[in-house]
């Protein structure tokens, strides 16, 4: 069985699983070089098809999904269409065909445009939104001309009496049991479709974004059965479209509830007023906040938006900064420094960041509880909790869940964000729909699913570098040997990482024993001079150096306290870090980390992503080779050859 996972939102992606296993993956940004990148082409499907050694021809079956609201841009696609059918595919059931027929609707009455919405209804108003999605769409002015055909997006699914809109405690409060075991609820959240494969009809499904993320999750943990918490950055809660509860059991994954936070939504909305940016600011707002105090805080913030906009009488991002800005009035801050990026750390802009990040935790903390209640209530042992969606990126809440939750294990896949999409949704079509049985449970998946490049493609990109090139006989101990000597390296090996965060095959790395290094990389990545840094460790090493994280950290999902004063470069303001720990699985990577050990008795490295600001990390070698090329690193290390400016030989 050949499933196509194709997902066309933002962090667009391709994914190929044969016969249960994922043999294909391509996240379009790292090849047309636009962070966050929005549609897929042909070469994206071809690209990802070869890394499985299949063709077009042998898919049997195709898995589609997308961000909230955003529809399929097709045009990029030749041969490609795609109708969505009433009936399900021979025997493979789908009741929502029943949900509409009890509705007297049809799909094209519940599918949305919101690209249409944004570019092609002729308003040029300079809004967020339109910053937002254009910046993610290289295609948009083809888009914006009509040119690039579309089908919409599906995300109005059947609904429950049980999912009536309440507050957190009343959600916790319900016995779901029934529910929950009931197959039709089980496939609720998919839509049978036909799509057209250069001339060739394939059955095909539509899977709700939030029942990609958590098939994604599940079916990577080794759990047999586990909570699941899907939530992004999707800004209103009213409906299930920010998130649900699933519980996966064996090959289910069956949704609950939804949670309708809108926590997310709240802290983009808070970063983008402090001025760190119209994407991405939530990165930042995490690195921003040990630099405060919670001064503004409050209980009364910490529930889902149904009861939030019940107690305020506005949408709960609007209540909570106009909260924290009058605290910061009141106690008389110096308020023209409010979202000024030059006085970013003064506290206006640390403190807000501060208690947006408590109220992120305590918010997350109660909604996690809240699941952990439902699970019980129906008598389901679930210990394992799998969080999923663009909001588990944040480490020190995943910390806090991990150390303060009742769950005895906490699981995120490292594509959680909406790259992992494509992922998911394959997944979901093979295991849910089809019912195929799960494999031995997996120990934790490999992130390096980027494709291998050749000899012939390094060698072409360093033809002519402004560098001496040389091929040393171990090219991990070479490294080791110029992080030792307070050398910045870029490294490149494997295949790339999934998922946004560098761990070791595309990364910047250096001695984190110098302060001056924090600084120093900043400045090479042309990054705020604030920013901090992670550390990546052998994974036997931990103990000794870091406390508070899991055993295992290998995707860089959670904080620790640094227990060592040798580590500046590293360290936050607030005594933590973002932590990494490579195991043997990690490449000639892991062999750089032990070589630096041995040579330093400091058996850790800094670690930041081999990328610039506003570009996506490097996917190719010749985009490796531009990278050293403009900025300051002192060697490149590419596939077993080192490439060094005269100042570092």
């Amino acid at each position: 069985m050949i499933i196509l996972g194709l997902h066309f939102g933002h962090d667009a992606a391709v994914a190929v699983l044969v016969d249960g296993e994922l043999s294909g993956y391509v996240l379009r940004e790292r090849f047309n070089r636009v962070k966050h990148a929005i549609a897929l082409s042909d070469a994206d499907i071809h690209r990802a098809l070869d890394m499985a050694g299949v063709g077009m021809g042998d898919v049997d079956r195709v898995a589609v999904t997308s961000t909230q609201n955003v529809e399929l841009v097709t045009g990029l696609i030749s041969g490609f269409d795609l109708t969505y059918e009433t009936e399900p595919h021979g025997d493979e059931p789908s009741p929502m065909t029943d949900f509409m027929d009890a509705a007297g609707v049809v799909p094209e009455q519940l599918l949305s445009q919101q690209l249409k919405h944004l570019f092609q209804t002729g308003a040029e108003e300079d809004t967020h939104h339109h910053r937002f999605y254009a910046a993610m769409f290289a295609e948009v002015d083809l888009f914006r001309a009509g040119e690039l055909d579309a089908v919409g997006c599906l995300d109005d699914f059947g609904s429950l009496p049980e999912w009536a809109p309440v507050g957190l405690d009343d959600i916790a409060g319900r016995n779901l049991r029934e529910l929950a075991n009931d197959d039709d609820v089980r496939r609720l959240l998919h839509c049978p479709v036909t799509v057209t494969l250069k001339g060739r009809a394939v059955p095909g499904y539509f899977v709700f974004h939030h029942a990609a993320h958590a098939s994604a999750s599940f079916y990577s943990s080794p759990h047999e059965t586990a909570a699941v918490l899907t939530h992004d950055g999707f800004f209103s809660g009213q409906g299930y479209q920010s998130g649900l509860y699933f519980l996966g059991q064996g090959n289910a994954i069956r949704p609950l509830a939804p949670h309708h936070l809108a926590l997310g939504g709240t802290y983009d909305f808070v970063g983008v007023h402090l001025g760190l940016g119209d994407i991405g600011p939530a990165g930042k707002l995490m690195g921003l906040a040990p630099y405060g105090e919670p001064a503004f805080f409050h209980p009364d913030f910490v529930d889902n938006w149904v009861a939030l906009k019940a107690r305020f009488g506005e949408e709960p991002a609007d209540a909570w900064l106009r909260h924290c800005v009058n605290g910061a009035n009141d106690r008389g801050d110096d308020m023209a420094a409010l979202g000024d990026p030059d006085a970013i750390t003064d506290p206006v802009n640390a403190d807000i960041a501060a208690s947006t990040q408590k109220l992120f935790e305590e918010t997350l903390l109660k909604a996690v509880q809240g699941l952990h209640g439902l699970c019980e209530r129906a008598g389901w042992a679930a210990d394992a909790l799998c969080l999923t969606g663009g909001t588990a990126l944040n480490c020190p809440a995943n910390s806090r869940v991990l150390a303060e939750s009742p769950f005895d294990d906490v699981f995120i896949e490292p594509f959680c964000d909406d790259g992992g999409l494509a992922v998911g949704a394959a997944l979901y079509v093979h295991h849910n729909v089809l019912d195929v049985p799960r494999r031995a449970a997996l120990d934790l998946i490999s992130p390096y699913l980027g494709p291998i490049y050749g000899d012939a493609e390094v060698e072409t990109a360093l033809d002519g570098i402004d560098g001496i090139v040389s091929q040393p006989g171990d090219a991990a101990a070479a490294a080791a040997e110029d992080l030792a000597a307070d050398r910045v390296i870029a490294w490149f090996e494997g295949g790339s990482e999934a998922g946004p965060r560098a761990l070791g095959h595309r990364s910047i790395l250096a001695d984190p024993r110098p302060a001056a290094n924090w600084g120093r990389v900043n400045q090479i990545k042309s990054r705020e001079a604030w920013r901090p840094f992670a550390p990546a460790v052998l994974e036997e090493e931990a103990p000794a150096w870091f406390r508070g994280a899991p055993p295992r950290s290998p995707y860089m999902l959670f904080t620790a306290d640094v227990l060592s004063d040798q580590l500046p470069a590293i360290t936050h303001v607030d005594g933590s870090a973002r932590i990494q720990t490579v195991a043997p699985d990690a490449g000639r990577f892991r062999d750089v980390v032990a070589g630096f050990g041995r040579l330093t008795e400091v058996p850790v490295v800094m670690n930041t992503s081999f990328n610039g600001p506003g570009v996506p990390i490097v996917e190719t070698p010749a985009d490796a080779a531009a990278f050293f090329e403009a900025a300051d690193v002192d060697c490149l290390y590419i596939e077993g050859r080192r490439v060094a400016r005269p100042k570092a030989t």
